[in-house]
């Protein structure tokens, strides 16, 4: 997912001959976590549009899932502005 947001972390990835983090290895290694910071600071900057772009690259079960917390994420965040915004009032 990282490589639709910063295209060249593929080949780096790629020239580590190591695997990404599995559920059984959840440890990224250290030179690689800028690059996830990175990435989670573009999507946050870039908001919706970002995500329902990062959507459209997945796919099956994957996109099921990630629509779903998309969808529970956005249904969050829409009410705590719209309960902040009373509060102003």
């Amino acid at each position: 997912m990282l490589g639709a947001i910063i295209p060249d972390l593929d080949d780096v990835v790629a020239t580590e001959r190591r695997s990404l983090p599995t559920p059984a290895n959840p440890i990224l290694p250290l030179h690689l976590r800028p690059a996830l910071l990175a990435g989670v600071a573009i999507v946050e900057r870039a908001g919706p549009e970002m995500l329902k772009m990062l959507r459209a690259k997945m796919m099956g079960q994957n996109q099921a899932r990630f629509s779903s917390a998309i969808d529970e994420i956005m249904n969050h965040t829409c009410r705590s502005v719209a309960s902040s915004q009373l509060q102003l009032i």
